[in-house]
């Protein structure tokens, strides 16, 4: 038997982890067996798990691929919040959308881990990791309105807990119902409309509310 080199091995994993993706994203977790996998990825039964103990441990690798483009995004508007925080606040949510909007990879990661991922019980060890991800783009959204709130952009008296839970059910929303519908939809046009009238809606707050 050939020994294979670390470059190789690691080749191959990457191959399975891309295949995986691809028949996860497209037909759902629970529809596709590591055997089909590793078939279609080219390579043994027995390489497949080599590499992956069982399909949970082959989601969990493959979720340490996600790189969700938030955390990016909030993290450049940072500095920008301290000018205009609702305006920082809609750079950083357009700027997230259009990445998701033209990353085939992240649409698909998004497909296999928040889209739906209720109906799929061996997504059930990831489930505290994946609601804090959610945790974690809320607060992003949550610290952009405190801001704007210290720059009284804001009524006090809004409750702002609610109102990133309100903009962070828009966002999903929005990309829930593009990737279900994607003929219909263009995610960027959809997002800058949609944007738009949020953050012009939290501006008129301001003025209209007691």
């Amino acid at each position: 038997m050939v020994r294979r080199s670390r470059e190789e091995a690691e080749a191959t994993r990457q191959g399975l982890l891309n295949k995986a993706l691809e028949l996860f994203a497209a037909q759902g977790t629970e529809a596709v067996t590591m055997k089909r996998i590793a078939a279609e990825a080219g390579v043994t039964h027995g390489a497949m798990y080599w590499h992956f103990r069982n399909k949970r441990d082959l989601l969990v690798q493959l979720h340490l691929r996600a790189e969700w483009p938030f955390e990016k995004h909030y993290l450049d508007q940072r500095q920008a919040v301290q000018q205009d925080a609702l305006e920082a606040l809609e750079h950083f949510l357009r700027a997230a959308l259009a990445e998701f909007a033209g990353n085939k990879e992240l649409q698909c990661l998004y497909r296999v881990f928040h889209y739906g991922r209720g109906r799929s019980p061996e997504l059930a060890e990831l489930e505290p990791v994946l609601n804090q991800e959610l945790d974690s783009w809320r607060d992003f959204i949550h610290y952009f309105l405190k801001q704007a709130r210290k720059q009284k952009q804001l009524r006090k008296k809004l409750d702002l807990d609610l109102l990133s839970d309100s903009l962070l059910i828009a966002i999903i929303g929005a990309i829930d119902l593009w990737l279900t519908v994607p003929e219909r939809f263009d995610l960027r046009k959809q997002a800058d409309y949609l944007l738009a009238t949020q953050i012009q809606g939290l501006r008129v707050l301001k003025s209209s509310m007691v």
